[in-house]
């Protein structure tokens, strides 16, 4: 039977590259995301963090809306997806969602999650009714203290298969691009005083070279489809493991 996942981002990206990975069976396909076109689960395609929780949480928040709807089988699967941007840590995240989780109501004043063993950016809740996981967007990049999802996206442009990526949207100097957007352009800005604050920047020193007519959304969705499966799989782990933690 497949099970149903009801998905929570704070961004686009997520989406739309979750879109790509289960299309790809990078996630497996014994659940099925809600909704299905992956679009936004509440209000507009990029709410922040306190949008989205807002959103969820009280009486007639979506969380308990799904939880009161009889005709939805429990426990309800849900995947929360948010990212530690400048928090101490996963953990500091994974409180805050917490605090906003916990209202008075019976069933969600007490509201706990317990960290996934071997992952320090999932955690997890369990009960009767609900079967929650939290993945934090916790990719390192290098000289950037700030954590997010668009950091799996540079790990991809930067890793072994970077020229494969490369080639897919300028086949004829890749390598020649490459070099301006991992070297030159952030030796240009750390010239200036300007170095990357935010894995997105540096992302868009991408898309400047490739040329890519589009948004940075639609930048990654492309990376994403152009990665061999290996590298996928390397690189997005930990969202693969809460992904067949809820199945």
């Amino acid at each position: 039977m497949t099970r149903t996942i009801y998905v929570f981002t704070e961004g686009a990206t997520e989406r739309w590259v979750g879109k790509v990975l289960w299309n790809r069976h990078i996630l497996d396909r014994q659940a099925s995301p809600k909704p299905d076109d992956w679009s936004p689960s509440t209000g507009t395609s990029r709410d922040g963090f306190e949008q989205v929780l807002n959103r969820l949480t009280g009486k007639s928040g979506q969380l308990n809306n799904l939880l009161n709807d009889a005709s939805i089988q429990k426990p309800l699967r849900v995947l929360l997806i948010f990212d530690r941007e400048d928090r101490q840590s996963p953990r500091h995240l994974a409180s805050d969602v917490e605090k906003g989780l916990q209202w008075n109501d019976p069933f969600w004043q007490d509201f706990t999650f317990q960290p996934v063993n071997g992952w320090d950016n999932l955690f997890e809740h369990r009960s009767d009714e609900l079967h929650l996981v939290l993945h934090v967007s916790n990719a390192a990049v290098s000289d950037i203290s700030r954590r997010d999802f668009d950091g799996y996206i540079l790990q991809l442009l930067q890793g072994p298969d970077k020229l494969t990526i490369a080639q897919a949207f300028r086949p004829e100097n890749a390598h020649d691009l490459l070099k301006k957007a991992e070297e030159e352009i952030p030796q240009l800005m750390q010239r200036n005083n300007f170095p990357w604050t935010h894995a997105k920047s540096w992302l868009y020193a991408y898309i400047t070279v490739f040329q890519f007519r589009g948004s940075h959304v639609a930048f990654a969705e492309e990376v994403v489809r152009n990665t061999p499966e290996g590298e996928l799989k390397r690189v997005f782990a930990s969202l693969i493991e809460a992904w067949k933690r809820l199945i």
